[in-house]
């Protein structure tokens, strides 16, 4: 009797390990398959994130990276929906001209040079009139060393991209075609301009990018490399997120699928001024609407 009992005890405690281990693999790799409310270690509310890449500027003597406040290169405004199960990346044309507050009209990427991320925020909140609870300041290290973690990217390039900016140490020679990219070809990738779709055409490989990285960090095969991703992040991205609210997010992404990873670019008509040069007038309609269905 006595034996029969440690025999159900042993069985019952070797079942409930398992399952303890089956529960946490399933969040780990497959966090999609378990109920909402079992669910551990991800973003449960909704929030609005705002992502900001600068652009590194370079001494045109000695060719070595600048550590003034830059313009910011990409801009974009992420939602993180926990409820309807998506994430909507908003792109603004870094050439979009807004009222920055205590400084007037001028190109939105100015905003991080006269008040770094604050005043960026706060005119974003501005043109968008949402609230933005979180920020992320990537610089291109992050980005570079990120990539080469898992790699490299592979991207369908649809041009050849050739550009030379030795003042700016930028060398860009890029063929057309399906290729795995190390970190700093998907620099490149993301920073090229030079064509007839302009700014337009590097913010539509940008968002093609982040989908990208989105699904290849999202590999089981990449999940062991999670604690040299949070030390590159930590090294070279800003954030006012906590590192575990930050996890949790990340850890959200991974259950988004590919579907659910929604792109979008706020759209203007193209103008000058005389001390702005060209720029994109905001079509606000566009960014109500955009606004009222997605955020």
């Amino acid at each position: 009797m006595k034996k029969s009992r440690l025999d159900f005890i042993r069985l019952l405690a070797i079942m409930t390990v398992a399952a303890g281990l089956l529960f946490f693999y399933a969040n780990l790799f497959v966090p999609g398959s378990i109920p909402k409310f079992l669910r551990i270690g991800v973003s449960r509310r909704p929030v609005n994130i705002l992502l900001l890449g600068t652009d590194l500027q370079f001494s045109a003597k000695t060719g070595k990276p600048l550590a003034s406040e830059s313009r910011t290169d990409s801009i974009i405004l992420m939602r993180v929906d926990s409820i309807r199960q998506r994430i909507v990346l908003l792109s603004i044309p870094r050439d979009s001209f807004v009222d920055i507050p205590g400084y007037g009209y001028n190109k939105i990427n100015a905003a991080n040079v006269f008040g770094g991320v604050k005043l960026t925020k706060k005119t974003l909140e501005r043109l968008t009139g949402k609230h933005i609870d979180y920020y992320i300041k990537v610089n291109p290290s992050a980005v570079v060393k990120l990539v080469n973690l898992i790699g490299g990217v592979t991207i369908y390039i649809d041009k050849d991209m050739t550009y030379v900016d030795r003042a700016q140490n930028l060398y860009i020679n890029l063929k057309q075609g399906r290729r795995r990219l190390s970190g700093d070809e998907a620099q490149d990738y993301m920073r090229f301009r030079h064509d007839a779709t302009g700014d337009i055409g590097r913010i539509e490989r940008q968002q093609k990018f982040l989908q990208t990285l989105f699904m290849d960090f999202a590999k089981p095969t990449n999940l062991l490399k999670a604690p040299l991703a949070i030390e590159i992040a930590l090294s070279h991205i800003e954030t006012d997120l906590s590192l575990s609210k930050l996890i949790r997010l990340v850890n959200f992404a991974r259950m988004v699928s590919r579907s659910n990873i929604l792109t979008m670019t706020a759209t203007g008509e193209v103008s000058e001024t005389s001390y702005a040069g060209s720029i994109i007038v905001p079509n606000k309609r566009q960014i109500e609407g955009l606004v009222r269905d997605y955020f």
